[in-house]
């Protein structure tokens, strides 16, 4: 089958969005991607989001809207329902609040059949609300495309910081994403999409592209930022790291540097001294965390940036 017949599932999820909706269908609308299909979710707006996205529904491109009566306030129950409904080989979870290049599906699923990835993902330019670029430093290994093996990559990358940190800068293979649990990610109302990306790349391999073909919305009306104020991402954060721990055999010194990030991120000024005590708590169990797991977790920046 050639590449262009493969369908593509758009999944856009949406809460209280309304001001960035126009902005984000169109850039999805813009694909140069010939074949896909939109899925539209709402998870009970309050602020006009529906009224916008029933004009959207018009267009032939989008299957279906589903809209709920009630705000599930789980965003990954929602990522659960837009899985259901597509049936095309690739799937992009296209947040509402972000906005693509007109090339970021054709390249990702370009990376993907190329590289035989389960899953490709490119660089993200942060903005704000108003779409202002945030001025964000790149670690030199970032600077190029590369692919590696999952489990590579989950150990790199995704037990400190997550570094897809976006699901609209991601494509993968429907087929895959099957076999991830999505009732386990969805326990995770914080940190579950690093638990539904580390589950998708142990199934293969993942390419990286650096185009920045994603922009990142930061705003206040994020669910992420009332998480790290209170530390639950850090909080979920450990019960990932305990669930993956024994079945990926982590050794002394992974342990240690991801303990050393996670030291880090609680002394981010975004949390609060309650978030600190929250995350303190849980993390604290861990003989490897402490001020000397952070030389560790520096040791390993050190490294990766070589």
């Amino acid at each position: 089958m050639a590449r262009e017949t493969k369908k593509i599932s758009v999944i856009m999820p949406n809460y209280n969005h309304a001001l960035f909706l126009k902005e984000r269908m169109e850039s999805i609308l813009a694909q140069d991607y010939p074949n896909m299909e939109i899925i539209l979710l709402d998870d009970g707006s309050t602020d006009g989001s529906v009224e916008q996205l029933q004009t959207y529904a018009k267009n032939p491109k989008v299957k279906t809207l589903v809209v709920s009566d009630r705000n599930s306030g789980n965003t990954f129950v929602q990522w659960a329902k837009g899985l259901e409904l597509a049936t095309g080989e690739y799937v992009w979870i296209a947040e509402s609040d972000d906005v693509a290049a007109p090339t970021l599906v054709s390249t990702l699923v370009d990376a993907m059949e190329q590289k035989h990835a389960t899953m490709a993902f490119c660089h993200s330019q942060w903005i704000d609300s108003e779409g202002a670029p945030i001025a964000r430093t790149r670690d030199p290994q970032w600077e190029e495309d590369f692919s590696m093996v999952g489990d590579t990559f989950v150990r790199r990358y995704l037990l400190g910081y997550c570094t897809v940190c976006n699901a609209s800068a991601v494509v993968f293979r429907r087929e895959a994403a099957r076999t991830v649990d999505m009732e386990q990610v969805a326990q995770y109302t914080a940190s579950g999409d690093r638990l539904f990306w580390i589950q998708l790349a142990m199934q293969g391999r993942v390419a990286y592209v650096a185009q920045s073909l994603n922009k990142f919305r930061q705003h206040t009306n994020k669910v992420s930022g009332g998480a790290e104020y209170m530390g639950l991402n850090i909080v979920q954060d450990h019960e990932i790291y305990r669930l993956v721990r024994e079945p990926m055999a982590l050794s002394e010194i992974e342990k240690r540097w991801i303990c050393g990030y996670h030291w880090k991120a609680m002394h981010r000024p975004t949390v609060s001294e309650q978030g600190r005590r929250n995350a303190l708590k849980v993390w604290g169990e861990e003989p490897e965390f402490g001020r000397l797991s952070f030389l560790f977790y520096l040791l390993h920046r050190a490294k990766e940036r070589c």
